[in-house]
């Protein structure tokens, strides 16, 4: 009980009533941390487990594209204009 006490102006005996909520808030906030740890560990656990698992599917559909036409074509390769005819 000494963990509580002066935590508040009011004299001992109407302190003393509060020791009961700040020993609940404590060890509520105590499982909220520990609650928080186990589900960080999990989805971290899930989640290194699914990067390094799982093999992403080969999906090879560019694999007959030329890549010629992707290529960008310089100004002397343009064919030239001919001359209108008269």
């Amino acid at each position: 009980m000494s963990d509580y006490s002066n935590f508040t102006s009011f004299p001992p005996e109407q302190e003393a009533q509060f020791v009961v909520f700040e020993r609940y808030q404590k060890e509520a906030l105590d499982k909220g941390f520990k609650l928080a740890a186990i589900a960080g560990a999990v989805v971290a656990v899930l989640a290194l487990g699914l990067y390094f698992g799982v093999t992403p599917k080969e999906d090879n559909k560019a694999k007959d594209m030329d890549l010629n036409q992707l290529k960008k074509k310089s100004k002397t390769d343009a064919p030239t204009p001919e001359a209108p005819a008269k």
